[in-house]
């Protein structure tokens, strides 16, 4: 911490340095913007994960089926569930 002020001092400011925060999944395959998972590779770069799920639900099963982290399919899962019990 000494070596390196610019970090700050909290667990919070060293994430924002890093951009962890940033990051929905460790694949890095979705990011968070103003508190919306957004694809972060791909046909549907930018666009909101929810989004694209609503429109076209096959795109979680070629996801789940599809070589991705882990961490990436349970993350996503939790946006599906999330979003297909919505109501609205």
């Amino acid at each position: 911490m000494k070596k390196y002020p610019q970090l700050g001092n909290s667990l919070e400011s060293i994430l924002k340095i890093t951009g962890e925060d940033y990051f929905v999944d460790f694949g890095r395959r979705m990011i968070m913007d103003n508190g919306i998972e957004i694809f972060n590779f791909g046909k549907h770069k930018g666009r909101a994960v929810s989004e694209v799920l609503r429109a076209e639900p096959q795109y979680y099963d070629w996801m789940m089926k599809g070589d991705f982290a882990l961490h990436t399919k349970k993350k996503l899962t939790e946006i599906f569930n999330r979003t297909m019990l919505k109501k609205g």
